[in-house]
């Protein structure tokens, strides 16, 4: 079977989609994963990649929003995302330099399955146009509701283009990203599956990375949140790790941390590094409070600060389930101090809430058993 996995620009968007499209691979499926900006993260996988978009940037096309659609960003874009729908502007923005790329490569791969993340509508276009089933997989605790009925409004033109039905195909199965005990506030939407880390491939020097003697905080905020928003999050949190007494470790990507420094001496940066090992390194981890990250954390059982910066808005579908489920603390950058970190090192109260959660991931499907399901009942 050919499979088509496709991916918004965005390595949070990217990483969950790659244990999947191994289990697919590793079944003997052709797996094929359409992306853009990180074509060559992707291609790490050691999956092949088409970069449907070569020219794409994310912060230009957040950028392009801003100025062409002011009422969004006044209105919609200053409180927290919980209906993807209203959100249709700007993932619409971030989807259509893919379509064109995606429409070819579908034309040329011929998928039997396309398989895509919660925020890749691109991948419903391709599922129309191949005439195949469409598998979701979803972001955090975010409902799809009418989020690609209301992105496709925005790419209408496309319809016309490749002569494809008037309305979108719903998804044939969606794939639930966090576990039963963290999808609040609505049913679930779909199949649940266990969350295994993925993080890009590393070359460890010479010894195997182990937990160092000193108490260690992991820090990673994003890649497109701090090429958006700027520092201002890693500098409030700076400010305050150099008055605790523990190590904190910047993961901050490829990111130029030039203007960071010079750094408190119990701070150090990483470069980029597979966030799941770093984490089991670490007594506890300060981010940006994706979903990915959260369950990163917890498969880890590190204790979570989650931090976004206060101007981000679109990182609040785990909150309610951290803080019900005591598995960490929620914030803003902003309000980050002294005190709040302490406690996240502090309280083992968290890692025991972290450790029930994991538990119950555990027990969830792999992806090679979800991929069994998917091909005997799609």
């Amino acid at each position: 079977m050919k499979v088509l996995f496709v991916s918004s620009p965005g390595l949070g968007h990217l990483f969950p989609l790659i244990p999947l499209a191994w289990g697919f691979r590793a079944s003997g499926h052709d797996v094929v994963i359409a992306t853009a900006e990180h074509a060559e993260r992707a291609a790490g996988s050691g999956l092949e990649v088409v970069d449907v978009a070569p020219h794409f940037s994310s912060v230009a096309a957040f950028e392009r929003v801003a100025q062409d659609q002011p009422d969004f960003v006044t209105t919609v874009a200053t409180r927290p995302a919980v209906d993807l729908a209203e959100w249709g502007v700007q993932i619409a923005a971030v989807n259509r330099p893919m379509i064109d790329g995606l429409i070819a490569l579908t034309d040329d791969f011929h998928p039997d399955l396309v398989v895509y993340e919660q925020g890749a509508t691109a991948g419903l276009f391709a599922a129309a146009r191949a005439g195949v089933p469409a598998v979701q997989r979803n972001h955090g605790a975010f409902a799809t509701g009418t989020m690609h009925e209301a992105i496709a409004g925005f790419l209408g033109d496309f319809f016309t283009r490749y002569e494809l039905p008037s309305r979108l195909p719903e998804p044939d199965v969606i794939i639930e990203s966090f576990p039963p005990s963290m999808v609040l506030d609505r049913p679930p939407e779909g199949w649940f599956m266990r969350w295994v880390p993925y993080g890009g491939g590393a070359v460890h020097g010479d010894r195997w990375p182990t937990a160092p003697d000193r108490t260690r905080v992991a820090v990673s905020m994003g890649t497109i949140e701090l090429q958006a928003f700027g520092l201002g999050a890693v500098e409030s949190l700076i400010e305050a790790a150099a008055e605790v007494d523990a190590e904190f470790v910047l993961a901050l990507g490829d990111l130029d941390t030039g203007p960071l420094e010079p750094l408190p001496g119990n701070i150090r940066t990483v470069g980029w590094t597979p966030v799941h090992r770093l984490l089991r390194q670490c007594t506890a981890v300060v981010h940006h409070g994706s979903g990915g990250m959260i369950m990163n954390s917890i498969e880890a059982g590190t204790p979570q600060l989650l931090a976004p910066d206060s101007r981000d808005m679109f990182q609040h579908s785990g909150r309610d389930a951290v803080r019900k489920l005591g598995t960490g603390l929620v914030s803003t950058a902003d309000e980050i101090g002294p005190e709040m970190l302490t406690e996240l090192i502090q309280n083992d109260q968290f890692a025991r809430q972290m450790a029930v959660v994991r538990e119950e991931m555990h027990a969830l499907p792999s992806p090679a058993e979800t991929v069994r399901r998917i091909v005997a009942e799609v």
